[in-house]
């Protein structure tokens, strides 16, 4: 079972990445790779560690993400910068490669979420430059993402990093047991 997991898993990450080749420039091609690239790794990197719940849990906290956007998507209903449609809020792309970002940090630590977070922060960037969404649509995904991976994901070790959204602020907060 888990080894049909994983095969569906790299299949399907290979096929979407395939799909952004089309994308209009450097900029929105490259931020659409690392969207759909930080969970393929993220999930790579649990595979490698035998880790099978860490990989449940970043499938959990990436479907309900998802599902969170969408919905915010079609009851909003705020217009696109470039006026394509009404589905800017919040960012999907961003929601996502946060949520991983978020994962890669709480089992890997800072030496895998440091660069997962530049990598996330790359993707917010090139959604907004492809004028496909407005700075709070990318801080709003980002927020979903990590607060949704901070809900479902078990920590590897005892200090935790996470962010707080409530809609009209936002605040970090830092865990680190006492000894």
């Amino acid at each position: 079972m888990f080894q049909q997991i994983s095969k569906l898993l790299i299949a399907s990450s290979i096929a979407l990445l395939s799909f952004q080749s089309h994308a209009l420039d450097s900029t929105t091609r490259n931020g659409n790779l690392l969207a759909m690239g930080l969970p393929a790794f993220a999930a790579g990197m649990s595979f490698l560690n035998d880790d099978t719940e860490g990989v449940v849990q970043l499938i959990k906290s990436e479907a309900v993400t998802l599902g969170i956007v969408e919905v915010l998507k079609s009851s909003t209903h705020q217009m696109r910068p470039d006026g394509s449609d009404n589905k800017s809020f919040p960012s999907g792309h961003a929601a996502v490669a946060f949520s991983a970002a978020q994962y890669m940090q709480m089992k890997g630590g800072w030496e895998y979420g440091a660069p997962a977070y530049l990598a996330a922060s790359y993707v917010a960037y090139a959604r907004v430059d492809a004028r496909k969404h407005h700075w709070r649509d990318v801080a709003a995904g980002a927020g979903t993402g990590m607060l949704t991976t901070y809900y479902f994901t078990d920590a590897n070790s005892d200090r935790r990093l996470g962010m707080s959204w409530t809609g009209r602020s936002a605040s970090l907060l830092y865990q680190q047991p006492i000894k």
